[in-house]
């Protein structure tokens, strides 16, 4: 058997080459729209055809590639039919099996983070008849389990169901490879390992270790982050239900750009924080591009189906940032400002700033008792960990709903970890009419290397 693991760090997400050589077969279970290349020039480089192409379920913070990858290798796309996909497709069942050469994959059934939800259970016949691992799609994660966003408490009784019944049964040396990680919006607190076995998750996975299905499903539902916005239209996308089309920028003039915006256009600007603060095009939204979680962060914050136009220093980046935006389904750029804010500038256009400062700076200014209201963006269990006396919690996915807790009347600090997520923050609640706002730069990181007070309450607020 030929196993090859994919990791797009960017995300989070995670998807699998299963082969084998002696019949020059393989199958892939969920490829990413930004990775097609990659699995064919694999597969060929192992010497294999491509000839399956299978989901372990509707993702929602991705565009799929299973129809791009199945227009270069001509595999059938297989789904659970409770997807409800309006592509051509085969649909799967409970206790299906796939036979590649040797390799047995067996489809079991496990609804919970989606109705479609299934596992795979992998064996390679030539080693033995006991199965090797299980691919556990959004199910079962390290550390973790998927998020019930799209049926609440029932989907995590489903969960519960689905865990009890298919894979704690599972022998403790059955290996288990999920298809999101670290970074992956559709869990928390998941491990930065990328596989595991099912006795280590038993012992150390602290939903696994709930005692009843009651118990189970209030930890499960206890802090769920918020559903970013764009989660519904990838769905629809990966469904086949809206069409998956192809961005193709052209350079925009500074007064072309300025016009567009007036027209609804979101101006993105993937410079760095810095660059960013000393000057930008108003009301452009400010995510660098080599920030974890680009896209996703893009996604949450562009309003849907608004025409983007993008500000960075080097015409490199935007193939980039174009290939990673089309994972999430932000297809809708239209352009880049040519020569950046040079252009702008030379057309004598307005340009807004966001002052940087130390956390020195905000150390002293809070001791000197200065109308200064700090606002914490990270997320809950970091500012568990410690944060800022007095500050305000402002979780960066809750900005722009929480906009009116924000004072908008007085002078405001914003501080992540490092001073990414907080310029992020700040660019978005700008393009909100709010003003007077410093970034952290280094944020909560450098405040603790710099010895400075923080508070940790003893329970959540």
């Amino acid at each position: 058997m030929i196993f090859q693991q994919l990791l797009n760090e960017d995300s989070g997400c995670l998807s699998y080459l299963i082969g084998c050589a002696q019949a020059g077969e393989a199958v892939v279970v969920d490829p990413g729209r930004d990775r097609v290349g990659e699995y064919v020039r694999l597969a060929r480089k192992k010497g294999l055809k491509i000839t399956g192409i299978v989901e372990t379920h509707t993702h929602a913070d991705h565009i799929s590639g299973n129809r791009d990858l199945a227009a270069a290798t001509k595999a059938r796309i297989m789904v659970h039919r409770a997807a409800g996909a309006a592509f051509d497709h085969e649909a799967l069942e409970d206790g299906r099996e796939i036979r590649v050469g040797n390799v047995d994959l067996r489809i079991l059934h496990t609804p919970g983070h989606t109705p479609d939800s299934i596992c795979v259970l992998v064996t390679d016949r030539s080693r033995g008849d006991v199965p090797w691992f299980v691919l556990t799609g959004d199910t079962l994660f390290i550390g973790s389990v998927g998020r019930p966003d799209f049926g609440g408490a029932q989907a995590a009784e489903q969960t519960w169901e689905s865990l009890t019944r298919v894979l704690l049964p599972l022998d403790d040396s059955v290996e288990i490879y999920p298809a999101h990680g670290a970074g992956s919006l559709c869990g928390r607190a998941m491990s930065s390992k990328t596989g595991s076995t099912i006795g280590f998750e038993r012992r150390f996975n602290p939903l696994l270790r709930a005692k009843s299905r009651e118990e189970f499903v209030d930890l499960l539902m206890e802090g769920i982050p918020a559903k970013p916005p764009s989660f519904e239209k990838i769905v629809a996308k990966n469904r086949g239900l809206l069409p998956v089309a192809a961005a193709k920028p052209r350079p925009f003039g500074a007064r072309e750009t300025s016009e567009a915006m007036r027209g609804g256009a979101v101006v993105l600007d993937i410079r760095d924080p810095a660059s960013y603060g000393d000057a930008h095009v108003p009301g452009a939204l400010n995510v660098w591009i080599e920030s974890p979680q680009f896209a996703d962060r893009v996604g949450w914050f562009v309003p849907a189906g608004a025409p983007v136009i993008i500000v960075t220093p080097s015409p490199g980046d935007i193939d980039r940032a174009v290939s990673a935006l089309a994972r999430v389904g932000v297809d809708e750029i239209v352009g880049y400002l040519q020569n950046g804010m040079i252009d702008w500038k030379s057309e004598d256009l307005p340009v807004e700033a966001v002052p940087q400062i130390s956390v020195h700076d905000l150390e002293q200014w809070l001791g000197e008792r200065r109308d200064l209201v700090v606002i914490d963006v990270r997320e809950p269990f970091e500012w568990l960990e410690g944060h800022v006396d007095g500050a305000l919690h402002v979780p960066m996915m809750e900005a722009l709903e929480r906009s009116a807790d924000v004072p908008a009347d007085r002078p405001k600090a914003v501080v992540c970890a490092g001073g990414l997520r907080s310029s992020t923050v700040i660019s978005a609640l700008q393009r909100a009419g709010l003003r007077d706002f410093y970034n952290v730069a280094g944020g909560m990181t450098a405040w603790l290397r710099a010895g400075y007070h923080v508070t940790r309450p003893t329970t959540a607020s």
